[in-house]
């Protein structure tokens, strides 16, 4: 029988530096230092914090890469079937955004960023999205993406019992900010 090797952490891994451990301490309330996973190619970024109870991962990358892996998801979507008529006519709106995604600069990315945001419910020109994302069968975490600059930077972090307040949003926002601010002057 053999074990699964750890992931290999690269100490230099320029996405460890986007959080603080102050920030990463006001989101899941304890220190959370230790890194047990990097990663990333050319201009993206992944590094992820876990303590006993918490998890945070920060991933940056281009947003021209991120579009191109936006063709796929719409239709996986168009696959699970849209059942109102709302939802088939924001599909048929992604579907020709996206049309030439693959072709897509960083900032035609996050302009369709934006607009995916608002089909999604989000205000009108949001360059940020926060979501609730499953975890366990009983917790849930959250997960934060902004777009600017042509840059995307993305937080998931999950604690025990995370309930999605209008405070815990803030220190997301925050954050998910600062992180982006670092990611954009790396690069």
């Amino acid at each position: 029988m053999t074990s699964a090797s750890p992931a290999t952490v690269d100490p230099d891994e320029p996405a460890c530096a986007f959080l603080t451990g102050a920030e990463r301490k006001r989101l899941v309330g304890s220190r959370i230092d230790e890194v047990v996973a990097t990663g990333g190619s050319g201009d993206s970024g992944l590094c992820r914090w876990q303590a006993s109870t918490a998890v945070i991962q920060v991933t940056t990358l281009p947003a021209r890469e991120w579009a191109k892996t936006l063709p796929d998801v719409v239709a996986q979507l168009e696959k699970s079937g849209t059942s109102s008529k709302d939802d088939r006519k924001d599909l048929a709106r992604a579907k020709k955004l996206l049309g030439g995604a693959a072709a897509f600069t960083d900032q035609q990315a996050c302009a369709a960023f934006t607009t995916l945001a608002e089909i999604g419910g989000a205000d009108d020109g949001a360059t940020m999205i926060i979501t609730t994302i499953p975890v366990t069968d009983t917790d849930s975490g959250l997960s934060a993406q902004i777009c600017s600059s042509g840059e995307l930077t993305s937080i998931i972090y999950s604690v025990p019992g995370l309930e999605r307040t209008e405070e815990v949003e803030a220190t997301l926002r925050t954050t998910l900010k600062a992180a982006q601010e670092r990611a954009i002057a790396t690069r």
